[in-house]
């Protein structure tokens, strides 16, 4: 039996939440998405020609974390034999994963290591500049909390700055994108180790040798990124911009009251993004 769906149409009845799956899981399935995360992870895993395919787990999960309804894991058994969920996922009911199964599967891919799951990440980065061809690329830079105060096991949690046990992993996100992410453990602060020189050095190569040699960079980050090293970096190595949040002190103010008129530009909605890069860019400099 086909279960692909061929047709959307108009009705009156009244139809659940879940309606606008099986339109994700088709943009999922035509970016090629599935592909991507398959041929990345697929030599990996030990795998048998018995239980479902990787494109099977995938697409369960995705469904799964987008539908949103029961969020345990437990939530697998309850909708293994709802032929109607199975039909939204153009599935068979055979098909469906158990929560079981999806716990296997979560054990064999504790061998997919960060950089393996950032390969991924860049890839579709790469893919989305390509079609938007942004004349600069702004890049966001910050730490996320997560809490396992609750859950029975903690193995390598630790405690972080926001009094909770758990991890606190690096993110660096163009616009609502994450496009690099280091798992890191909770006591691990924003601008730890070389984490933060790293991975920015690790972007900004992939856009220089995949999208471009020019297009400007802006890495901007609060005030637990404020690092002289890192800046050296920046500026020496990469030849990208920066902008860091921080304390204004007394001496910062009054050194700033001093500059000549000419220093400051002036930001416009037609103003050349180039320009207004460039006049932040040096006042941040010049303040710091």
């Amino acid at each position: 039996m086909d279960t692909k769906i061929t047709k959307i149409g108009v009705t009156s009845d009244k139809i659940s939440g879940r309606g606008g799956l099986p339109l994700f899981l088709r943009y999922i399935e035509k970016i090629q998405l599935y592909s991507l995360i398959s041929g990345t992870i697929l030599s990996l895993l030990v795998t048998n020609n018995k239980g479902l395919k990787l494109q099977q787990f995938l697409k369960q999960m995705f469904a799964f974390f987008i539908d949103g309804t029961n969020m345990s894991i437990s939530g697998f058994d309850q909708i293994k034999n709802d032929e109607g969920y199975a039909a939204l996922l153009e599935s068979k009911t055979d098909e469906m994963a158990s929560s079981h199964q999806i716990k296997r599967f979560f054990v064999k891919m504790v061998i997919v290591t960060n950089s393996i799951f950032n390969k991924i990440l860049h890839e579709l980065f790469i893919w989305r500049l390509k079609i938007n061809k942004p004349a600069i690329i702004e890049l966001g830079i910050d730490t996320m909390v997560l809490n396992n105060d609750d859950a029975p096991k903690r193995e390598f949690c630790e405690p972080t700055y926001k009094r909770k046990k758990g991890f606190q992993p690096l993110h660096i996100c163009w616009g609502p994108f994450l496009i690099d992410v280091m798992f890191r453990k909770g006591s691990a602060h924003s601008n730890h180790g070389t984490d933060y020189i790293d991975r920015v050095r690790a972007v900004v190569n992939l856009i220089r040798k995949r999208y471009s040699q020019e297009v400007p960079v802006l890495i901007c980050g609060d005030s637990g990124f404020s690092d002289q090293k890192a800046f050296g970096k920046f500026e020496e190595d990469l030849k990208i911009h920066y902008i860091t949040t921080g304390k204004i002190y007394n001496d910062i103010v009054e050194y700033v009251q001093e500059l000549p008129d000419e220093a400051f530009g002036e930001f416009g909605k037609n103003t050349d993004l180039k320009v207004n890069l460039w006049n932040s860019v040096q006042l941040i400099k010049l303040a710091a």
